[in-house]
């Protein structure tokens, strides 16, 4: 029955569309409930009630829908974006440190017998600093670690202190962005299991509406959002899904 409805009716929000269409194809459809109520005289007490009750189904859906949209939008425009810009100022910060720790032991080094900094860094530093982000923290402890076989220099203590702590920081970041990215995904989830509640409750009041107002096809479209593109709608396909 709900498939038939969304095959015979390209506008209706299907569950493939973003949550900020099915949030206006919602307020759409509750708005017009609300409005015939409210305006369409030739209605009878029975008719009202029903469009009373078909919107109280509706309004939860709409609230959980906007409470999710306006979570993701917090996080995608507030915490997740410090959390990414952090982690990369973090890897511009570990890289200039292994750079400058590269440079004063290759310099601490000259003239001395034994391995050079090349043991530790290895033959281009480029390569260390141009890790993966994720892995690069793990690299820099390893390359802290193999510091220890150099011959001794004065720096080198302060030096692995260095890179240690810039590396653990941004082992931080790191932990703090995937914490962030593990909520959103959370959240995403959410919402895409109430977009498809939300379409089959649209689909379900098509059907109710339908029985109720029996060759009365453009009354009963006017109380849903027309989501069909102009081409589509000339085709009689249905919307692409929206990404994002």
């Amino acid at each position: 029955m709900v498939a038939n409805i969304y095959r015979e009716v390209s506008m209706l929000a299907g569950p493939t569309v973003s949550i900020r269409t099915m949030r206006r194809a919602l307020s759409h459809t509750i708005g017009s409930l609300t409005a015939a109520i409210a305006a369409d005289i030739e209605r009878s007490d029975e008719d009202r009630a029903f469009f009373a009750a078909e919107q109280a189904k509706l309004d939860p859906l709409a609230a959980q829908l906007k409470a999710v949209y306006l979570a993701l939008d917090e996080h995608d425009l507030g915490t997740g974006e410090i959390q990414q810009a952090t982690v990369e100022i973090g890897d511009e910060v570990l890289d200039r440190g292994v750079r400058t720790a590269n440079a004063r032991t290759k310099l601490a080094l000259r003239g001395k017998a034994g391995l050079d900094a090349t043991h530790a860094f290895g033959q281009r530093v480029d390569d260390l600093t141009g890790a993966p982000i994720a892995s690069e923290p793990a690299a820099v402890l390893a390359a802290v670690a193999r510091m220890n076989d150099l011959p001794p220099f004065d720096e080198r203590a302060a030096l692995q202190a260095d890179l240690t702590a810039r590396a653990n920081k941004q082992e931080e970041f790191l932990k703090a962005r995937d914490e962030g990215y593990a909520t959103r995904t959370r959240l995403a989830s959410e919402g895409t299991r109430l977009v498809v509640e939300a379409a089959l409750a649209l689909a379900s009041l098509k059907g109710s509406l339908d029985a109720r107002f029996p060759r009365q096809r453009a009354y009963v479209g006017g109380f849903f959002l027309d989501v069909a593109s102009k081409a589509s709608r000339k085709r009689g396909a249905a919307e692409e899904p929206e990404g994002g």
